[in-house]
């Protein structure tokens, strides 16, 4: 099983984000990784993957107040392996 920053890593090509915006949203998908390791958390379950990004988000709040917030949640929400709702999706950066 990959962790979350390999799956995230070979997938983020796809992304448009500036370079900073990019970059620390791998840092951020790399603490999910750590979190999960630490937490014992499967990051391909909802539940635990929901509990991961809010343990972790926290780090990385510039990424929620810049205009790509919206683009992340969208990305993130396409390449999950699970089907987050428009409430989850919404909650990703409350």
């Amino acid at each position: 099983m990959n962790t979350i920053s390999q799956v995230y890593r070979n997938a983020c090509r796809e992304i448009d984000l500036p370079a900073a915006e990019k970059q620390l949203f791998m840092r951020l998908l790399r603490e999910i990784s750590v979190n999960a390791v630490r937490y014992k958390k499967a990051w391909q379950i909802k539940k635990d993957f929901m509990t991961l990004w809010f343990v972790s988000v926290g780090s990385f709040r510039e990424l929620k107040d810049n205009p790509y917030g919206e683009r992340i949640a969208d990305w993130i929400h396409s390449h999950l392996p699970f089907e987050l709702s428009e409430e989850e999706r919404r909650a990703l950066w409350e």
